[in-house]
């Protein structure tokens, strides 16, 4: 096979990574309400979502190191397994709390899935390159959120509520098998993969999301935040000590770098928070299920449009233009977006407003990735992509699980979006390194 040829197929088995990935964060939103409505458990809606960024957070850590250690290829097939046998029971699930669990198993594979696709994609094409296949990369991951929502809902106002998770399993094979017959691992050096790392700080992050379960015991709570603050120090300590840390010290100095994890933690607060409960609120207000799923298509089309010229944006003009601009103008989008449901506004209006919403967030997302790739050689790559892409779904975690707290009433919780929003752009505007970015040269294309 040629090396354009397989760089095309492995591009594809990027692609339908990204499709899943994407779809699966977007799809379940409007179906929630049917699933919880046919299974009970209302109680627990926070939860599946929680449960499954919670998981893509842990998978994320794991295959940071996997990846540079064991070889992307590995790596991406064992997360499609996870991914597709996640499915298939969230598929069968009876229940909301076997959904949950279920959803763990599915985000395990999701998180492993995520940055691998970009990592591949960052080791096939040049910097230069990556600002033309970032740009279609981003355009049909965008479309896949998009169609995400849409999707949900018609297949449950048509069909069974587990085609939202079955429809994944035949994708997830072709994926898989793409990959397997056109990509090939540069050499690499063997090392140790600290395991423990990622274990103590998922752990550490689960007990403090169960902290801010409403329904819980004061009692409870305390414990729980106790246990996980203590654990969450043991993280800490053991990452001192450790030769393989999780991320190395000398990367976390790098502005890029910080400004790029600290930029993933907010995009993902904004994204999960927005898909989690617009459709909530849309439904509480007597909207259908297809409609709320329509509301998203506004801000997940902007997205797309701004990672388009994202990227161009930070070679000119540095992470400052891209990353904390990006963010000062989703702040913007945001505080009119809590305007408008505060004000009982036409839902048109809030459709304009999550536009605006989505524009700024897609530059600023995208080269929150892209940034910190750039910055770091090509052994670290991997580590760093995981990095970034743990803050995001970390972020977006404890953005559900607190805005849950106002679980009674779904316009406060979208009103609440805003100052986070405002919060995060105010300071990565003042963080992020302005500048032009370099270029970096000389990368091995990984194909056969």
């Amino acid at each position: 096979m040629s090396s354009t040829s397989s760089r095309k197929l492995a591009t594809a088995a990027v692609v339908l990574g990204l499709v899943i990935s994407a779809f699966e964060g977007t799809v379940v939103t409007t179906a929630m309400p049917t699933i919880t409505r046919t299974l009970g458990g209302a109680g627990l809606y926070a939860w599946v979502f929680t449960a499954f960024l919670l998981a893509c957070t842990l998978g994320v850590m794991l295959v940071g190191k996997l990846g540079d250690h064991l070889g992307r290829k590995p790596v991406f097939l064992g997360g499609i397994a996870l991914f597709l046998a996640g499915s298939a029971l969230c598929g069968a699930a009876t229940s909301v709390p076997w959904l949950i669990a279920f959803r763990v198993v599915q985000g395990l594979g999701a998180g492993a899935i995520q940055p691998t696709t970009m990592t591949i994609a960052a080791d096939i094409y040049t910097l230069k390159e990556r600002a033309a296949v970032q740009s279609v990369l981003t355009g049909i991951w965008g479309l896949a959120n998009v169609l995400g929502p849409v999707m949900g809902g018609w297949i449950v106002g048509h069909a069974s509520w587990r085609w939202v998770f079955l429809v994944n399993v035949p994708v997830s094979v072709v994926a898989g098998a793409l990959l397997m017959v056109s990509y090939q691992d540069p050499a690499r050096k063997p090392g140790k993969v600290d395991l423990w790392g990622p274990m103590l700080a998922g752990g550490s992050v689960a007990l403090l999301l169960i902290a801010l379960e409403p329904d819980a015991s004061t009692l409870l709570r305390f414990l729980f935040a106790a246990a996980g603050l203590a654990l969450g120090a043991i993280f800490l300590r053991q990452q001192r000590g450790a030769s393989e840390p999780l991320v190395p010290v000398e990367y976390l100095r790098d502005r890029t770098v910080q400004s790029g994890l600290l930029g993933g933690a907010v995009a993902g607060a904004l994204l999960y928070a927005t898909t989690a409960y617009v459709p909530l609120w849309m439904t509480a207000n007597g909207h259908s299920a297809l409609l709320a799923g329509i509301a998203l298509v506004p801000m997940l089309a902007g997205w797309t449009l701004g990672s388009i010229f994202g990227v161009h944006l930070m070679i000119r003009g540095g992470m400052r233009a891209s990353v904390g601009g990006g963010f000062a103008l989703a702040g913007f989008g945001a505080l009119l977006l809590a305007a408008v449901v505060g004000m009982r506004l036409p839902i048109a209006c809030a459709f304009v407003m999550l536009a605006v919403l989505g524009i700024g967030l897609g530059p600023a997302a995208s080269t929150a990735t892209i940034g910190p790739q750039s910055v770091v050689p090509w052994r670290a790559r991997s580590v760093v992509t995981s990095a970034v892409y743990s803050a995001r779904m970390l972020g977006g975690a404890v953005a559900i699980a607190l805005l849950h707290l106002w679980h009674g009433s779904p316009a406060v919780q979208v009103m609440l979006i805003a100052p986070i929003a405002v919060a995060g752009g105010l300071v990565l505007v003042w963080m992020s390194p302005a500048g032009r970015m370099a270029s970096v040269e000389g990368l091995d294309l990984a194909i056969e």
